[in-house]
């Protein structure tokens, strides 16, 4: 049996929470007549207590929606109950006011249902704040929707209705009713795929997923799809909002932007190719322009060498012939005067000829011409000391030729700029086969960056020509420089497999001795006359047949020549030019020693650089004289080095 009082009591407390409620809390019964009212339902509607109790509900709904209130109480009356229903009701001052209705059947102690109990709870706020975002999504660019937790749309903008090209098919889920996601496989998404389905089984945002949607008239549209889950105060999912953002412009421009690119990168690999054709050109034309400024130095010296240098050497040995001869002092002064003058002008031919085109380089190759090269920047006050590897090595002229002038440049830039007396020139040959010939000064410097700014205060234009030829080559040239260090240029080049030695195959052709001998031959010394110039070996024969005991037995105009005649002729003595056609002097010497070793070969030259006779030497000549030195001292040296000649019984002078 229950306690009245304790029934009291709690009867008392739940009047009490029911009017200290902020909810308008509100029955009725079965027909519709309102039996409580709470200071809240006063708060929302307006009404006291007084002004409602004992009327119908009626009076709070707007005359368009009585109908609500014969479905609520219909539902009422079968045990019922109503949660949340969002609904509009009138306020005593006729304004309209959004509501959350909450309806539960009241019954009696027997258990009869006789009447309701509303919980009505002002939503205004959240309405116009749905509103608000309502108009914020519907003015997005971009496809929003919402969906339950089953994937159906709920909600959409018209910014969706526009991407669809429709509005969504009711009671559908959107991936399978008005339009479909495609894979990458470009077939429809399958299910588990979607990212709203995603989203609603994981519970978690799938954003920036990239698709195509179909529409139901065929058309792809690419889209970004960005998925987040609904949750309510329980932090259960309930439904999802979805955007989704048309990628057609991004896309297109994304493709205009590609084809560009690609036009772009097509016309770039053109232009670049043309530049590198013109590069090449302008390295082959720089190269070439070079090679033909020597070619020309060297035509130049040459006839300069066998010209003019040859006719000065013959107009002294004639003169030195003539000396002796003449009683007349004045005209024996007057000729010595003469003598010297030409001297002076072979000096001055030789100095002329070595600036224009340094023999040495094309008739013993790179190496001896940079010893040379060394010893000629002394005249420049630059002390060169250069170092040999012991690997021989033969370049082509051309190479050799760009090479040497390249080398000789970096010279005079130290003798230039790099405010030193003293440079290192190193050359060597690699096991790789390789040629490496390094520069280097210890010299002031310069800073690197330079070499890509305009002007030229460090001789950078000839440094850059230099980098131009050696690329040409095949080649390259590595400097390194800075300021207050020195500067260190090393030139590298791939030796080719062409070379062939001047030696081979050389080919031997008869030859006939020009003039038969006056003299006794079994009592004299056989003399063959080597020289490519006539006037030469005229006067070279005039000395030597002066002498009794010396009988030139043949003249020969090339090393080959001399070769063959030697073998026939068998001379003492053969008096070797270096520079001679078909095979030159030095080589036409080691033939000789290589076959005839008894033979003495003393080699001349209107040249007298220390190199040439070395070479000379070097291949077997028993001495070796400048050409206008030949008056005075050519027969003593073949006396010197023929032990016949001291048998013969002197050295008489036909007058």
């Amino acid at each position: 049996m229950t306690d009245p009082l304790a029934a009291d009591l709690m009867s008392a407390r739940l009047a009490a929470i029911v009017e200290s409620s902020d909810d308008a809390i509100i029955s009725k019964d079965l027909n519709g007549i309102i039996t409580s009212w709470n200071r809240g339902a006063q708060r929302l509607f307006g009404y006291t207590a007084d002004e409602m109790i004992g009327q119908p509900v009626h009076r709070l709904i707007p005359k368009d929606r009585f109908d609500e209130e014969i479905h609520i109480l219909g539902r009422i009356r079968t045990g019922q109950r109503i949660d949340h229903y969002e609904t509009v009701r009138q306020r005593k001052d006729g304004s309209l006011v959004h509501i959350s209705l909450t309806v539960s059947p009241i019954k009696d102690g027997k258990g009869r249902i006789v009447g309701a109990s509303k919980i009505a709870r002002d939503i205004t706020e959240r309405k116009q704040a749905e509103r608000h975002l309502a108009s914020l999504v519907e003015g997005l660019p971009a496809a929003v929707f919402t969906t339950d937790a089953e994937g159906l749309i709920t909600h959409y903008n018209q910014a969706a209705v526009d991407l669809w090209h429709c509005r969504p098919t009711s009671g559908a889920p959107y991936w399978r009713g008005s339009w479909r996601l495609t894979g990458s496989d470009g077939g429809p998404m399958p299910d588990h795929e979607c990212p709203l389905r995603q989203a609603l089984k994981q519970g978690r945002p799938v954003l920036g997923l990239e698709a195509v949607i179909r529409r139901q008239d065929g058309t792809q549209i690419p889209v970004t799809h960005h998925s987040t889950p609904l949750r309510n105060e329980a932090g259960e999912v309930f439904g999802t909002v979805n955007m989704l953002v048309d990628l057609t412009e991004r896309k297109a421009t994304e493709q205009q932007l590609h084809a560009s690119a690609s036009e772009l990168e097509h016309r770039i690999a053109e232009r670049t190719q043309e530049l590198r054709t013109s590069q090449e050109r302008l390295r082959a034309l720089a190269s070439e322009l070079t090679l033909t400024e020597q070619r020309e130095r060297r035509r130049l010296a040459t006839d300069l060498h066998d010209y003019l240098a040859q006719l000065v050497v013959a107009s002294r040995l004639r003169i030195s012939q003539l000396i002796p001869r003449i009683g007349d002092p004045a005209i024996s002064s007057t000729l010595t005067q003469v003598d010297s003058m030409l001297d002076q002008a072979l000096t001055y031919t030789r100095s002329l000829v070595a600036e224009l085109s340094p023999q040495i380089l094309y008739q013993f190759g790179l190496a001896k011409s940079l010893l040379w090269l060394g010893e000629q920047m002394k005249q420049h006050n630059l002390r060169v000391s250069v170092e040999l590897g012991g690997t021989p090595f033969t370049l082509a002229d051309d190479q050799a030729v760009l090479l040497f002038q390249s080398v000789r440049e970096l010279l005079f830039n130290i003798i230039k700029h790099a405010k030193t007396d003293h440079a290192t020139l190193t050359v060597s040959v690699d096991e790789q086969q390789e040629l490496w010939i390094c520069v280097e000064d210890e010299g002031v410097g310069f800073d690197m960056a330079d070499l890509t700014h305009p002007g030229d205060p460090h001789g950078k234009f000839g440094l850059l020509s230099i980098r131009e030829r050696m690329e040409l080559l095949g080649g390259e040239c590595e400097l390194s420089s800075a300021l207050g260090v020195g500067t260190i240029a090393i030139l590298h080049l791939p030796l080719g497999q062409t070379a062939v030695s001047s030696s081979a195959n050389v080919q031997q052709t008869a030859a006939h001795p020009a003039g038969s001998p006056a003299k006794d031959q079994a009592k004299t010394v056989k003399v063959l006359l080597v020289d490519d110039h006539a006037m030469v070996r005229q006067g070279l024969r005039s000395i030597l047949d002066s002498y009794t005991d010396l009988t030139v037995v043949g003249e020969a105009a090339n090393g080959q020549d001399a070769v063959v005649m030697a073998r026939s002729l068998q001379p003492d003595v053969v008096v070797m030019d270096v520079n001679l056609p078909l095979i030159d002097g030095v080589e036409a010497t080691r033939l000789l020693r290589r076959e005839h070793a008894s033979m003495a070969v003393i080699g001349i030259s209107v040249r007298n650089d220390p190199q040439v006779k070395l070479a000379m030497t070097e291949a077997g000549a028993a001495d070796f004289l400048p050409k206008e030195s030949a008056a005075g001292q050519l027969y003593d040296i073949i006396l010197r080095h023929c032990p016949v000649a001291s048998s013969a019984g002197g050295r008489a002078v036909a007058n």
